[in-house]
């Protein structure tokens, strides 16, 4: 049987000047020490697979003494682009942090890099008449506290993830002829089944797995834990 425990979370390489802050760089040490205590055996974050050996090379690289310090680790190429690996990232200040407290040689990457069709979107945005509540309702819960730990209390609770995953259920409503929010979300559903599968290929008995992953994909990746017969989905209450 293999623990698991999902924390969901937001992105931070929009916001360094906060990130960076000594007060949030004091809330983030205290944060992983709480990570420390509740001994994962293995940490996995929303990076794609395929980066795997670009993963371990930052990792290894990485000093714990230089997590304050807003750098770029390395570079990745993207749909043909090169993309900046960055010290403001929770990738880097929560996973990289925990990994080297907790002394793991190795931080897995389990995302898969599906695009969501934008011109769906736009189709399904026209049709959605409460999109701009609701997404006004996520911002305002983002919005609500400035530490770092709160941040995560509310981004973790069942009326986020209640509001976030009904975002999903309500676009799939719309039908404009060919079921063009049915498949909107099947390319959703499609990201994290593979993201699901990632995770099963990399636990083992007796592991205790934290999956640090983007608090849109909750609802869904705990819903396939608790339909593992090989897999038991440990709450975060008790320490979050």
């Amino acid at each position: 049987m293999t623990e698991i425990i999902i924390l969901g979370t937001f992105h931070f390489n929009s916001m360094p000047e906060y990130i960076f802050s000594q007060k949030v760089q004091q809330e983030l040490d205290v944060f992983t020490d709480k990570i420390k205590e509740i001994k994962p055996t293995k940490i996995a974050v929303e990076i794609p697979k395929i980066f795997q050996n670009e993963l371990d090379s930052f990792y290894a690289d990485f000093m714990l003494a230089d997590i304050e310090k807003n750098f770029i680790l390395g570079t990745v190429e993207f749909w043909g682009h090169q993309f900046s690996f960055k010290s403001v990232n929770e990738v880097v200040q929560v996973a990289f942090r925990s990994g080297r407290k907790l002394g793991l040689e190795k931080i897995y990457a389990v995302d898969y890099p599906t695009e969501l069709s934008d011109e769906l979107e736009e189709k399904i945005k026209s049709e959605y008449s409460d999109y701009e509540k609701d997404l006004s309702m996520i911002r305002k819960m983002n919005g609500s506290s400035e530490d770092i730990i709160s941040k995560y209390r509310i981004h973790n609770s069942e009326e986020y993830i209640f509001v976030d995953n009904g975002m999903f259920s309500k676009m799939n409503k719309v039908n404009l002829g060919n079921y063009e929010g049915t498949q909107y979300v099947l390319q959703w559903y499609d990201r994290n089944l593979r993201i699901f599968s990632n995770l099963q290929n990399i636990c083992k008995d007796g592991d205790r797995v934290l999956l640090l992953i983007g608090s849109s994909h909750l609802k869904i990746l705990k819903d396939l834990v608790n339909g593992d017969p090989d897999m038991i989905l440990i709450e975060n209450k008790n320490w979050l």
